[in-house]
């Protein structure tokens, strides 16, 4: 399963499937891409943590993650993805496991 994946699940939860595929697709990019730059920033190895509330207050996302050096190249794992303080992983993600071969 993939962290977007995860996210949509929680999504659906928390609005309802119809409300839920719309609200994912403006918030999962949004989330992602400044959990990415987030990483981008940081120092190889360095955990990192970033939170994110939805304007409804419905959902508090707190991601954990490491920029880290592969065979190719860097990639960004995300360690712990908390929602509403229930730990949605249960191990490491990569970000985006399709530019990383995962």
């Amino acid at each position: 399963m993939t962290i977007h994946q995860i996210l949509q699940n929680q999504i659906d939860s928390i609005y309802g499937k119809s409300l839920g595929e719309k609200t994912g697709r403006v918030l999962i990019p949004a989330f992602i891409g400044d959990f990415r730059k987030v990483l981008e920033k940081s120092d190889l190895g360095t955990t990192v943590s970033e939170e994110y509330m939805t304007e409804d207050k419905k959902m508090h996302l707190i991601f954990t993650g490491q920029r880290r050096m592969g065979a190719a190249g860097f990639d960004f794992i995300v360690t712990s993805c908390k929602c509403n303080d229930k730990e949605l992983l249960t191990g490491e993600l990569s970000l985006f496991p399709a530019i990383a071969g995962l």
